[in-house]
């Protein structure tokens, strides 16, 4: 009789040490998972910063010829909108492609030769990253401000 209350103990002491060890696993897994999806958004922001700012670069480079920021984009305008399309990869699709990212860059030009740009970077939920570039076109080089 003593001898099988102790392997009940024993029994029931094994199975809470596996009850632990299962909760400690799944605790580990739902970390693991978070920091996957943290990094993958975190790669995404990093490549969206840089791919907006590239833009950013060309719309300067630009100077408010869109003859010229067609050419830079390699992308065609409509109605003051370009629309860069890219994979899961951040390579370029082309038009008409099912794109995982989206930059959208809305130029528009005012009556006091502002340049105002706004970039966005989406992707299916929703936006990643926005910059503003303001340029002045009025002054040439070598022009009095």
């Amino acid at each position: 009789m003593n001898q099988s209350s102790k392997s009940r103990y024993f029994l029931v002491e094994l199975l809470v040490n596996c009850l632990l060890f299962a909760v400690a696993a799944a605790i580990c897994i739902a970390i693991f998972a978070h920091g996957n999806m943290t990094g993958k958004k975190s790669a995404a922001l990093s490549m969206a910063v840089a791919e907006a700012q590239n833009v950013a670069e060309s719309v300067k480079a630009a100077g408010g010829d869109l003859q010229v920021l067609d050419t830079l984009l390699d992308t065609g305008e409509e109605e003051g909108v370009y629309i860069l399309r890219y994979d899961t990869d951040w390579r370029r699709l082309p038009d008409g492609a099912d794109p995982v990212y989206e930059l959208r860059t809305v130029i528009d030009i005012d009556e006091k030769n502002m340049l105002q740009a706004d970039i966005s970077v989406t992707d299916k939920e929703g936006i990643i990253y926005t910059l503003r570039v303001l340029r002045y076109l009025g002054a040439k080089s070598g022009g009095k401000i």
